[in-house]
Parts: structure tokens; C-alpha cells; sequence
């Protein structure tokens, strides 16, 4: 087993579902895009949305980031209501952002520090659970035995239980992956891990 996770500030979601005994078992990562305008304090206004969500609209995720702050909404170990047929075996990551920015607008100041807040929480997650820092194909990922990172497109087109469409096209995989394997090493060495 790997290294745990920060404490990020936790604030509750309404809808999820307690594990229950031992420790879930975790293959995927779950890129996630807000779909709402780009600001300071949007994670934790997204958290508070999932704390008090009605049963009618029932959604969560286990951390909200934005270019400042990631806040936690579910516990690791807990099952998030964020990407139907990735839900029990996922971790999902909510990011400041909308699925239709364009490859320019990922590369302004803010959707960096965004990115760098993500990477950040992705690479703890790929230690905690030894998640391959790789971009799962759909084929990959239908086959429930991979471990990597996926978009939401992604669980959406291969389980076809919604029709989301993010992080977007434009998402810059590439980049996002190499800074997560960066972060992911310097944790490593610094935990004595290698």
C-alpha cells in the first residue's frame, strides 16, 4: 500500500455511499470539469452545492479544486455519486473549469494553478492506491482490470450511463500527466519511497 493523502479541508457531501469495512479497492481516476465560470472560491462553493444537494439532483465528488484550494467533499474510501460505472472503484476530481475551453484558455494563469492543484492531488492518489500515472483508452478502461486516469467523457461513452462531456477536448492530457508523474516522484523521494 502506498502513502496516504493530505487532510484537505473537508466539507460533506450530501450523497454518497459509506464503504463500510477495509479499504476500497481503487483502479481509476476521474477528471471532472465544474462547468462553471473560473474563480477564486469556487471549491468551495461546489462543496457546499454538494452538501446540500436535494435527492432529486444527487451528485458529489471526492475533492472540489480550484486555482487556490482543494476542499474534500467524500472520504477516500467512501463511493462518490460523480460518473455511473466508475463510481465504486474511482476517485473523482472536480476542477474549476468548463469541458469546452479551448487548449489556450488550459494554459491561462488560472486553469495552471488549477492544473497544478489537481496534479498535485492526482499524484497522492496514484501513491495511495499505485495507479499507473497513465491515460486509460476506453477499452481499457471497459475492461474493469486497468488502473489509470480517465475523463468523465470516458466512463460516459463506455458505460453509457450519462452523457458528459468533460474535462473536453482540449484538456491537456500530455502536460497534466507529466506534471502528476513529477509530483508523484518528488513525494515519493521525499517519503523515502525510492
Amino acid at each position: 500500500m502506498g502513502a496516504e493523502t493530505d487532510n484537505f479541508p473537508f466539507i460533506k457531501a450530501r450523497w454518497f455511499t459509506p464503504f463500510g469495512e477495509g479499504r476500497r479497492a481503487v483502479r481509476l481516476i476521474v477528471i471532472h470539469t465544474m462547468e462553471t465560470p473560473e474563480r477564486d472560491g469556487i471549491a468551495e462553493d461546489i462543496a457546499n452545492d454538494f452538501a446540500t444537494r436535494p435527492p432529486d439532483k444527487k451528485a458529489s465528488a471526492h475533492l472540489c479544486i480550484d486555482n487556490k484550494k482543494i476542499i474534500q467533499s467524500v472520504k477516500d474510501n467512501d463511493v462518490a455519486f460523480a460518473a455511473p460505472g466508475a463510481n465504486s472503484d474511482g476517485i473523482h476530481l472536480e476542477l474549476s473549469g468548463r469541458a469546452k475551453q479551448t487548449g489556450a484558455e488550459w494554459a491561462d494563469a488560472y486553469s495552471t494553478a488549477v492544473l497544478e492543484n489537481a496534479a498535485n492531488a492526482a499524484a497522492q492518489y496514484c501513491l495511495k492506491y499505485e495507479i499507473p500515472v497513465k491515460r486509460l483508452s476506453n477499452a481499457e478502461l471497459g475492461d474493469k482490470k486497468a488502473k489509470g486516469i480517465v475523463g468523465h467523457v470516458q466512463v460516459s461513452e463506455v458505460f453509457k450511463l450519462s452523457t458528459h462531456t468533460d474535462p473536453g477536448q482540449s484538456f491537456p492530457w500530455d502536460r497534466f500527466l507529466a506534471r502528476v508523474d513529477v509530483l508523484r516522484t518528488e513525494r515519493m523521494k521525499k517519503l523515502g519511497l525510492i
